[in-house]
């Protein structure tokens, strides 16, 4: 099933309320962003994205951002999952930590509240996707197929130095360098593309999520 992104402009079907975003460069290693596109009761349309260290945030849709729709995500599940986005914005005042790492643990207790007991714990934008659909049942990727490679240690390292974190993150993001694997921001749309009801694997996500960019090189032109 191929995949196609839309623009920003054209409008959420009348019968979805949530969909995927992404922005940024469009070079093979250029830096991205990912986050969800929600439709409230009234038709108004919001991203809720991590954007930095303690920095989860509600804004408006805006020209930078094209988005794709999820095949397999079913009504009450997105209902489910807006609530949550739109809880977790609340009760933490916006304030969710950035991490490196991704660990097969839970980050959210049964209320939806995050659980974040290490310094280290946290997300990027695409890992905050990718565990917000696992809460609700919707385990996209086996992360034990990703590879480690050097250049991902070089992004992680020079990540860290940008999102503002504190000297203890700080000190517990650096004992996560080239230790984690790099999951893009098109890695998150990649997956929720193509995921049924099993985890996917590098070698099915990986140029899945070249198509992603290449859907964006064609919305810019």
């Amino acid at each position: 099933m191929k995949i196609e992104l839309q623009r920003y402009d054209v409008e959420l079907p009348d019968d979805v309320n949530l969909a995927l975003v992404i922005t940024g460069e469009l070079s093979d290693e250029g830096q991205r962003h990912t986050g969800f596109l929600v439709k409230d009761f009234i038709g108004q349309v919001w991203l809720f994205h991590l954007g930095s260290n303690n920095v989860y945030i509600k804004s408006h849709l805006t020209s930078k951002y094209n988005y794709l729709l999820v095949p397999s995500l079913q009504p009450e599940t997105e209902s489910t999952l807006i609530t949550f986005l739109a809880g977790l914005y609340d009760t933490t005042g916006g304030r969710l930590p950035y991490s490196i790492g991704w660990d097969d643990k839970p980050y959210f207790d049964s209320d939806g509240l995050p659980v974040f007991n290490d310094p280290g714990d946290g997300f990027t934008c695409a890992t905050f996707v990718l565990e917000s659909f696992k809460r609700y049942g919707m385990d996209m990727v086996a992360r034990e197929t990703w590879p480690l490679s050097p250049g991902d240690a070089v992004w992680q390292a020079g990540v860290i130095e940008l999102v503002n974190l504190s000297s203890e993150q700080f000190l517990a993001q650096v004992e996560k360098v080239g230790k984690y694997p790099r999951f893009f921001p098109e890695h998150a749309l990649a997956a929720a593309h193509h995921f049924t009801d099993s985890r996917l694997p590098h070698s099915i996500v990986s140029p899945a999520g070249q198509e992603v960019v290449a859907e964006m090189i064609r919305l810019s032109a």
